[in-house]
């Protein structure tokens, strides 16, 4: 249930009970939770609302093998969340709202670094929406899509490749298969289903934190 330092910025809420759910950025059904959550969880975490100091939310990003662009949008979201913590949940949805564009078929002519740039530029995207663009797009552009190259060994990592391993490790240690799937203070919870709506998510969160 613990984040390294370096990741705090995915945890959603301030309570001390956690739900953790397991997300594959090209998974549908993970995009489906994802937007259902932000829909019916989330509110219930913000300031004033029913869960507000009593329950965190931390989305734990996890790539399947055969989804082959995964680990770069596992990267992308690592990096942005660092620089824009406050704003990594609405990357996270927008990942979600464009995966088509990286399911196998779509992506198959794609080369890694175009797939960085693609994703780096969705970030710029949200950064001028959002009110938080501070100097020209190709000066945001340069300072996210630099922390995304591969640096040092042949076979070296990125900035974000300590926090992707992170998040593999956590998942393997939890036996982790299918995403999404969800824990709560760290168990699993195989009842929850992607297709949950407001009802399904209060029944469950009712129960959990009452007990």
């Amino acid at each position: 249930m613990a984040l390294p330092k370096s990741l705090s910025f995915q945890r959603q809420g301030t309570g001390a009970q956690v739900l953790e759910v397991y997300l594959d950025p090209l998974c549908p059904f993970s995009a489906k939770i994802t937007r259902s959550i932000t829909a019916n969880v989330l509110p219930l975490l913000v300031k004033g609302g029913r869960y507000d100091g009593k329950l965190s939310l931390i989305p734990r990003l996890y790539a399947q093998p055969f989804h082959y662009f995964g680990p770069f949008h596992i990267e992308a979201l690592l990096v942005f969340g660092e620089q824009y913590p406050e704003l990594f949940w609405d990357y996270l949805v927008a990942i979600f709202d464009h995966q088509e564009e990286y399911f196998t078929q779509a992506s198959s002519s794609l080369t890694p670094s175009q797939a960085r740039d693609k994703l780096v530029h969705l970030a710029v995207s949200i950064l001028e929406a959002k009110g938080k663009a501070s100097g020209p797009q190709s000066k945001l552009f340069g300072e996210l899509r630099d922390k995304l190259e591969n640096k040092g060994s042949p076979n070296g990592g990125n900035e974000a490749t300590d926090g992707l391993k992170h998040s593999l490790k956590i998942g393997r240690q939890n036996g982790i298969h299918v995403t999404p799937t969800v824990l709560f203070d760290g168990i699993k919870e195989d009842s929850v289903s992607s297709s949950w709506g407001r009802e399904e998510w209060e029944r469950f969160l009712s129960e959990k934190l009452s007990s």
